[in-house]
């Protein structure tokens, strides 16, 4: 379950408190800052339910040029290729594998950057796996569309 409330408040506290006027050009422009959470949390879900139901074209899409991922053991990968290669390679494995999630938090900063904190498991059946992560996604917004630019994967040790 996606827990929306505290994010939503804590956003319109700050937003409340400090009277930005970023978030209220936004407003005003029609853009609103609910449309623009509402697109946010489409995209995380479109980085993870692409990657779960091993779509090339979707992943490709979601992934920004510039992308950095820091793996679950520290290892880099730096640019778009370095981020999306070794995931379609994983794409055309014969066994069965997913990584059901639940977002646990979200902040989403003038419609133009963004993070959300993912609780997952890896999962692959077959081989008896299943790997506890936090993921933490931060996206952007260019050319009125958001992307994954940088991905922290950690371990959750039980």
């Amino acid at each position: 379950m996606r827990k929306w409330g505290y994010a939503a408040m804590g956003v319109a506290l700050v937003a409340a408190v400090l009277g930005t006027p970023a978030a209220a050009a936004t407003d005003r422009a029609g853009g609103g800052q609910q449309e623009c959470r509402r697109a946010f949390d489409h995209a995380v879900w479109e980085d993870m339910d692409s990657y779960n139901k091993r779509d090339a074209a979707r992943y490709r899409a979601i992934i920004h040029r510039d992308m950095v991922t820091v793996g679950r053991r520290g290892n880099l990968y730096i640019g778009y290729d370095a981020n999306v290669n070794p995931v379609l390679e994983q794409f055309k494995v014969p066994y069965e594998y997913s990584m059901p999630w639940t977002v646990t938090h979200t902040v989403v900063e003038g419609c133009k950057m963004g993070f959300a904190i993912l609780d997952a498991h890896y999962l692959e059946p077959s081989h008896g796996i299943d790997r506890h992560y936090t993921i933490s996604l931060t996206l952007v917004r260019e050319h009125g569309r958001w992307q994954v630019i940088k991905d922290t994967v950690t371990d959750v040790v039980p």
